[in-house]
């Protein structure tokens, strides 16, 4: 809860909200009745299902930023008053950017007459709430166009409830999600080598299939009715693949995740030892069952926040296959570290071999065909990677420890994964980085060559894959757009701001300041006055053309990354265990003596530069 201030207080005092609010009551009661009754959630109301609900909250933010309260109260988040605070909230209501639950406690409190106090309170906790919950959007203002992004990796434990995870993922997909994607089946299910079984199964299928549809597939399509269909299918055609589909009863059969889940369909190994447990580091495909139609938005905000948890258990994944199937409607997706795509939807009676040839097709893939990670191996000692040293160029066997200590909760992210080598001497990171983006390693060796101080050393680096290898053969066109009318992730940005491009620091404006060419001078260094390194790293740097943001919404094609594994030394710690403080033999704690020198590094890094 916000913290007012006397002043606050004084202000609140000398302009009482007296019957201001007095004709918002009854439409705000029936719309806190309309949500304790189940048919107002926050993913109808932002795809439109219940424009009334988003109608009365805007009346009232409206009505609260004209009060004069609201234009004397300073914002608690920024340099503004609540008015400014209010008025950016009114808009992302009207523009579809809206979730019920943020506004509830405000609402009721209005409804049962609470005090001005309690309200104007209830007023800077929404501020407060809504500035993280719902992120602003990206904005590209970092060195080399390297983007500055939003995602759900903010939200840790406890904190990842549905409403909270699927709204940070619905501003981490919502600019980079693709539908109809030319050749998505093909590439998928019909050139591998088990495609022809698939093919197979599929004609012994055919005889329960008459009158343009499955005569054995349930109707209604509950989920405990497929899931009898399915394993009966199962036991008949896919009793020695290599994946076998399961179901979750309840939340306790997932093991392995930071919040409880309960998934419809998944997909594991066959072999794995269950015990009626399943953990989140053995799924391998994902599935989403409904019995009627569901807006395109709210289920695959769902699948995504499953797919988050896949990630987040398994960091250096490369994609995860997925689907839904919500009536007779399936569409299958990939979701993988710039962003999700799809096949398209279609009608399981319509498409009968296209049903049935994914289905197999999903328990018949080999590690790589679902994405998972091929380059770390394992053997009776353990997982270890082999990299080529940056000096020697000769191979070295680098063994990890059992979990990295870091990784990040998101999917459309770089997926930063650290771990520690097995004697504690070097850090192996994983990442996939923009392809507009020099590699660290080249940063590194450059830094090494020019005689950097206080730098990490870099062992090795082996470049893995990348997304446009990842998607070769399939055809993307323009991305797909959610009802909120927004696919883009820099447009309010560029609204606000103009449109944010080459901001590198090397780039200079063309914009004098009023002292004209003196007073560039007296704000800048001239080329004598910087180091030798800068001005070569700088002048590398410069683009021959225009550089282009990541995520430049005209575009009109997906971000590209690569994936790569990194080793430099020494491995240091994370500044969270600083505070285990263990007494050295000196009078100042070795914790404190270790962050100072760290410190003292960095100093002279940037020194030498």
């Amino acid at each position: 809860m916000a913290n007012l201030s006397q002043e606050d207080r004084n202000i609140i005092a000398e302009h009482p909200l007296d019957t201001s609010l007095d004709q918002l009551r009854e439409p705000l009661r029936k719309t806190e009745q309309s949500y304790k009754l189940g048919s107002l959630s926050s993913d109808d109301a932002a795809d439109g299902l219940d424009l009334g609900s988003r109608k009365v909250i805007s009346m009232l933010l409206a009505t609260l930023q004209g009060h004069e309260v609201a234009l004397n109260l300073k914002s608690k988040t920024g340099s503004g008053d609540v008015a400014s605070e209010l008025s950016t909230l009114f808009r992302r209501v009207r523009n579809g950017d809206f979730n019920y639950e943020y506004y509830r406690a405000l609402s009721r409190l209005v409804i049962k007459q609470a005090s001005d106090v309690d309200i104007w309170n209830a007023v800077f906790d929404l501020i407060i709430t809504v500035s993280r919950t719902t992120p602003p959007t990206d904005v590209p203002v970092s060195f080399d166009d390297t983007p500055v992004t939003i995602s759900s990796s903010s939200w840790q434990g406890s904190e990842q409830t549905r409403r909270i995870i699927e709204s940070a993922m619905f501003y981490e997909i919502k600019g980079c999600t693709y539908r109809a994607v030319g050749g998505f089946f093909e590439k998928y299910f019909k050139e591998w080598p088990w495609s022809h079984k698939t093919e197979a199964i599929y004609n012994r299928m055919n005889k329960r299939y008459t009158g343009g549809r499955w005569t054995d597939y349930p109707d209604p399509p509950n989920e405990d009715a497929v899931w009898v269909w399915l394993s009966r299918f199962q036991d008949e055609h896919l009793s020695d693949t290599r994946g076998v589909f399961y179901t979750t009863k309840s939340t306790s059969d997932l093991t392995g995740g930071e919040a409880q889940r309960q998934l419809d369909l998944f997909v594991k190994r066959r072999g794995i030892e269950t015990s009626g447990k399943h953990n989140w580091k053995d799924v391998l495909v994902i599935g989403e069952l409904k019995q009627s139609k569901w807006p395109l938005k709210k289920i695959l905000l769902q699948l995504a926040r499953y797919m988050r948890d896949a990630f987040t258990a398994q960091p250096t994944r490369r994609f995860i296959h997925g689907f839904f199937l919500h009536k007779t409607t399936m569409e299958l997706w990939v979701f993988d570290r710039s962003g999700p795509y799809s096949s398209g939807e279609f009608d399981i009676h319509k498409e009968p071999e296209k049903f049935i040839r994914a289905i197999a097709g999903y328990a018949m893939m080999d590690d790589e065909e679902l994405g998972l990670d091929t380059f770390t191996e394992l053997d009776n000692k353990g997982r270890f990677v082999t990299i080529s040293k940056d000096e020697t160029g000769l191979e070295n066997r680098m063994r990890l420890d059992k979990a990295p200590f870091v990784k990040q909760r998101a999917v459309v992210c770089r997926g930063t994964t650290c771990f520690r080598s097995s004697d504690l001497a070097t850090v192996v990171k994983f990442s996939w980085t923009s392809d507009m983006r020099t590699p660290e390693a080249v940063h590194l060796r450059l830094a090494s060559e020019k005689g950097v101080e206080g730098m990490a050393k870099l062992i090795g680096y082996q470049r893995i894959t990348s997304i446009s290898e990842l998607r070769s053969g399939l055809t993307f066109q323009s991305r797909h757009r959610f009802r909120d009318g927004n696919t883009s992730a820099t447009t309010s940005s560029q609204t606000s701001l103009g449109p944010i491009q080459n901001l590198n620091i090397s780039t200079p404006s063309k914009r004098k300041p009023a002292g004209g060419e003196r007073g560039i001078q007296k704000k800048s260094k001239s080329d004598s006055q910087r180091s030798k390194l800068s001005q070569e790293y700088e002048a590398a740097q410069k683009p021959s053309e225009p550089a282009v943001s990541l995520y430049e919404s005209d575009n009109g094609q997906y971000s590209n990354r690569i994936f790569g594994c990194l080793a430099i030394a020494p491995a240091g710690r994370a500044l969270s265990e600083f505070t285990q403080w263990q007494q050295s033999t000196d009078s100042v704690p070795s914790a404190i003596r270790e962050l100072l020198a760290t410190l003292r590094d960095a100093i002279k890094a940037h020194r030498s530069l």
